[in-house]
């Protein structure tokens, strides 16, 4: 078992001699050694990547720019990194295709926490939601390897996943615990009392 400061560093070297800058070496560092930490495959998942070889993929660097095939995960995960805050950007983007998915889920995690933003990620065969209380919700317990023709929406607004019916129940039930208003019980102690000691 290797500490997880030695995957950190000999990721970091390996994405530098594979020619990304030490800034973005030291990110991709930091990322698998969360994903290894959280018990992801983040090794695995990057060595398939370095061997696809990291200078063949394209990089996100624009939102709006018009080729996102082949996408790398490293760059794709920091624009989001650096541009979650930006709201032009809290919608839904479209994107062809992106290698290794499962390396760009510490970046997301850290745009959500740092922005409180929700990232819902969809796809024909991956499918998850990232909130800024880093939990994550997937739909399936295996990363595929590469996605094609997937979209992100980015929202400040959580989803609501209870029933109205739900909610109401719930409410209902905390309405008992309320002490009815009176003179008598106000002079007894209940409720708020008759003088303000704050």
């Amino acid at each position: 078992m290797h500490s997880l400061y030695e995957i950190e560093t000999t990721v970091k070297r390996s994405s530098r001699a594979k020619g990304l800058s030490w800034g973005l070496s030291e990110e991709a560092g930091k990322a698998v050694r969360l994903l290894e930490q959280s018990e992801f495959q983040g090794l695995e998942s990057f060595k398939r990547l370095i061997d696809l070889g990291l200078s063949g993929l394209n990089k996100l660097l624009d939102i709006n720019q018009s080729d996102t095939s082949n996408l790398c995960p490293i760059h794709f995960g920091i624009f989001f990194l650096d541009q979650s805050h930006n709201e032009d950007i809290h919608r839904n983007h479209n994107f062809k295709n992106l290698n290794e998915p499962l390396l760009i889920l510490p970046f997301l995690s850290k745009s959500a926490k740092n922005n409180l933003l929700y990232f819902h990620f969809y796809s024909s065969n991956l499918n998850f939601t990232i909130s800024p209380g880093d939990i994550y919700f997937f739909d399936q317990n295996i990363f595929p390897e590469y996605i094609s023709d997937f979209s992100i929406s980015i929202t400040t607004q959580r989803k609501s996943i209870y029933s109205q019916s739900t909610w109401d129940y719930l409410y209902k039930l905390s309405l008992e615990t309320f002490v009815e208003e009176t003179e008598e019980k106000k002079i007894s102690g209940a409720g708020a009392g008759l003088t303000d000691n704050d």
